[in-house]
């Protein structure tokens, strides 16, 4: 059961947080190692030694044949951050490319990206608890009731004492109309318009005069400003016109836009709404901008805040799951970045950005990436255009899925190595409030291993050698080279439990809201 003095959720949890760990001894489940030959081939259960040994000789064979970029990896985000910075480390270190990425790149990519390029960092600017003390709420492209009930039971408690609402989503989702609950404006905008919508809300602050003009000259570049003002105040981003576009009424968005420039604090949630749309990055910029204009970040119940879709987004992304970055978002260019890591893994780096994983599975149909290595992802069954993906699976000569069950992808997979549950591992999860928060094995793992021995059995193979003793290990190496957790050690969660990120010197009991003095 939850525990009750959780900070991020006070002891509650949803259903399946409660109830659907049965999985983890499911008869379905499997536990042995598998191989075959070809996909068309039955499987066949091996020993450990055997599979790992079959896996690393079509690795290492298939380089030989196309070339050392010619395989890659793809990591999870239901797994510990542990075990995705040592996927990302066997890609770019025993592989020798950077051909590594994730699902999360494709909901939280425009979330790290906007923000960095706004605020500086890459993660959300509150903790949950925050919304406690916002006056008005805005929710854009995120059902909370549906995807994030325990977060949304608190903005609910909130929104019953008072504070007002403004939805903005095509659906009239479960808040615009609940029991004791009305959204003040409900705004029907059409799928794909997020971002003409959020520059009319500029246009009415900019226009209207409701702009926080002592933070801005506090805490804003000044030139930067002055091109968003005016880029705002451009009549083409006017609700009048922007009502063409999204299909919302012209009054219905001024009257959003000056309750979120006045109502008091004002806080903003979005979800894959957002983010999963071609102008994701575009659309995050200018939340985080209209926040900055209106003053409302740097303190309790306000911010720019995503709601993450797996349990451990904002982890695998910190931990370098993106062909182009290290850990940390320090793109793979930068040469003293590189010299970092290469110092501390002891092997030189490539310096090219990788392929992302619709990439890959071009370059497989075309011939030039022939084997790949995925952690808990079910790309066959999550992934967009599945005959794609079954296509560029089915061209590979070396498939290895590291899984719990037999999915979708498995069909077309070359090796099968079991995977071990969250009961059965240790290392820790980074949530959407950059709560950083241990996990302790309270069960033998049935496969006989934890994920991230399994990679490390994989790399030695491989010729690359990895030694960790515990996951306690990989976190320490994390926090020496990876500036948000510096600091950071399972022994140091152990007396508060949790804690949140940045935490180190200048933040040594951790960083609940960030930017509340600078940028």
């Amino acid at each position: 059961t939850p525990h009750k003095d959780g900070k991020a959720n006070h002891g509650h949890s949803c259903v399946k947080g409660r109830f659907a760990w049965g999985y983890a001894t499911h008869k379905e489940r499997i536990t042995k190692p598998m191989v075959r030959e070809a996909i068309s081939d039955p499987w066949r259960e091996v020993s450990w030694d055997e599979a790992i040994s079959f896996a690393a000789d079509r690795i290492k064979a298939a380089q030989k044949k196309y070339g050392r970029k010619s395989v890659g990896g793809i990591t999870s985000s239901r797994c510990t951050s542990e075990e995705v910075w040592l996927v990302q480390k066997l890609v770019r270190a025993a592989f020798g490319n950077n051909n590594v990425d994730t699902c999360a790149r494709v909901c939280h990519s425009p979330t790290g990206f906007g923000l960095k390029q706004t605020y500086g960092t890459s993660a959300g600017t509150q903790n949950f608890d925050s919304v406690m003390q916002a006056d008005v709420i805005m929710v854009i492209g995120a059902n909370p009731t549906d995807a994030h009930p325990v977060f949304a039971s608190q903005m609910k408690r909130r929104l019953r004492e008072g504070a007002k609402l403004i939805v903005a989503d095509p659906r009239a989702i479960d808040l615009v109309r609940t029991p004791h609950i009305e959204a003040t404006h409900h705004l029907p905008l059409q799928p794909g318009t997020n971002v003409a919508l959020i520059n009319a809300f500029a246009h009415v602050a900019v226009t209207e005069g409701l702009l926080a003009d002592e933070f801005i000259k506090e805490r804003a570049d000044f030139e930067s400003f002055k091109a968003w003002r005016e880029f705002a105040a451009d009549p083409v981003n006017s609700p009048e016109e922007v009502a063409k576009i999204t299909g919302v009424a012209a009054e219905d968005i001024r009257a959003a836009a000056r309750l979120y420039a006045t109502g008091g604090n004002a806080a903003i949630y979005y979800g894959l709404g957002v983010t999963e749309h071609s102008q994701g990055s575009t659309m995050v910029m200018g939340m985080a901008n209209l926040a900055m204009a209106t003053g409302n970040i740097g303190r309790m119940g306000v911010g720019v805040n995503p709601l993450r879709g797996q349990n451990n987004v904002q982890g695998s992304c910190d931990m370098g799951s993106f062909p182009h970055e290290l850990p940390g978002y320090r793109h793979i260019s930068g040469e003293a970045t590189r010299d970092i890591f290469e110092k501390m893994w002891g092997v030189e780096l490539n310096k090219e950005p990788g392929l992302r994983i619709p990439n890959m599975l071009d370059a497989a149909v075309e011939g030039s990436f022939r084997g790949i290595y995925i952690q808990g992802e079910d790309i066959l069954q999550s992934d967009p255009d599945t005959k794609h993906v079954q296509a560029g699976l089915a061209a590979m000569e070396c498939v290895v899925v590291h899984d719990l069950f037999l999915n979708e992808t498995a069909n077309y997979a070359h090796v099968f190595l079991p995977g071990s549950s969250f009961l059965e591992k240790s290392g820790t999860f980074t949530n959407a409030e950059r709560r950083i928060s241990p996990v302790r094995r309270v069960m033998t793992p049935k496969n006989g291993y934890e994920d991230w021995e399994v990679t490390q059995m994989l790399s030695n193979a491989l010729g690359y050698s990895m030694n960790y003793n515990h996951a306690s290990e990989i976190l320490d190496e994390i926090a020496r080279i990876t500036p948000t957790f510096t600091n950071v050690s399972l022994e140091e969660l152990d007396q508060p439990g949790s804690i949140q990120g940045p935490w180190n010197d200048d933040h040594p009991d951790g960083t609940p809201t960030v930017h509340v003095d600078e940028f």
